[in-house]
């Protein structure tokens, strides 16, 4: 009978991230659905000429269904980020210190040592979850407000005596998306995967950063990562890949783009070599 195969790191971080990006677009749907409906009973209206300065009753019973969607939006979703932060974060950690105290490569007469929650990583932990909650939370504020000026426009649009057309109160009130820089703006579903991935892995990697140096008093960590991406950005031609690199740079990069593959061995092994470079190949 076969041995189970150990899950990996990358595994059950893809699993976090996997059930946590369902729930969020499952919260998201219902949303935009609901928006759906409304626009669909301001088109109804229209053809059937309801009268200006009124609000018709289907419309009006639309709009409450998506004034209670956006309220279940905010608050299923802001639970969400809740237990993102408070539970699958520290997961995460735990994921990536362990998996660097397990691969490490000690000297001969070193013994591996287990992880255990000490006040140093319990201290950085809070760190890392304080800088990810407001980012996560941002955005879904940012959404509910868009959603708020969505139901304000298309109840001012069921009165106007020359109301602007479904299309565009759509695509000015946009609530499958997410806005960037510069104007642009990315599908929702796009957006939680990214913003996920990169939050689980830098955490991940800050683990395993923090258990080179605090459990393992190591110097050096050998990166394993995609063989085209860069140092501190996927482009740059300073390749990760199978390079070693000091743990305190490695804390400024532990990640260079969402989606990145970047894994930290510690090489506790090297601590005494002179000879090593920043950044040079294994």
């Amino acid at each position: 009978m076969s041995t189970p195969r150990e899950t990996t790191r990358d595994e059950a971080l893809g699993q976090l991230i996997a059930a946590a990006q369902r729930q969020l677009e499952a919260d998201w749907l219902l949303l935009t659905t609901a928006q759906q409906t409304v626009l669909r009973a301001l088109s109804s209206a229209r053809r059937r000429g309801a009268r200006p300065g009124a609000v018709p009753p289907a419309v009006r019973t639309a709009l409450a269904a998506f004034t209670a969607a956006t309220a279940r939006f905010n608050t299923d979703v802001g639970a969400l980020v809740e237990r993102w932060t408070a539970v699958d974060l520290p997961r995460a950690y735990r994921l990536g210190a362990e998996d660097a105290l397990r691969s490490a490569l000690l000297t001969p007469d070193a013994r591996r040592a287990a992880f255990e929650w000490s006040p140093t990583h319990q201290d950085v932990l809070s760190v890392l979850t304080a800088a990810c909650y407001p980012v996560l939370i941002r955005r879904i504020t940012d959404i509910v407000r868009r959603a708020q000026a969505f139901a304000r426009a298309a109840t001012a649009a069921a009165r106007a005596l020359d109301p602007p057309t479904t299309d565009d109160l759509a695509t000015q009130h946009p609530l499958d998306t997410v806005p960037y820089g510069r104007g642009t703006q990315h599908p929702a579903a796009s957006w939680a995967r990214a913003a996920l991935s990169a939050q689980s892995v830098t955490v991940a990697n800050t683990g395993a950063l923090t258990a080179t140096t605090a459990d393992l008093e190591a110097r050096w960590v050998q990166v394993t990562d995609g063989p085209e991406c860069g140092w501190t950005s996927h482009p740059e031609p300073d390749r990760a890949h199978d390079t070693l690199r000091s743990a305190e740079e490695a804390a400024i990069y532990p990640i260079a783009h969402p989606g990145c593959l970047r894994r930290f061995i510690p090489r506790p092994d090297l601590n005494h070599d002179p000879a090593i470079e920043e950044g040079q190949p294994v």
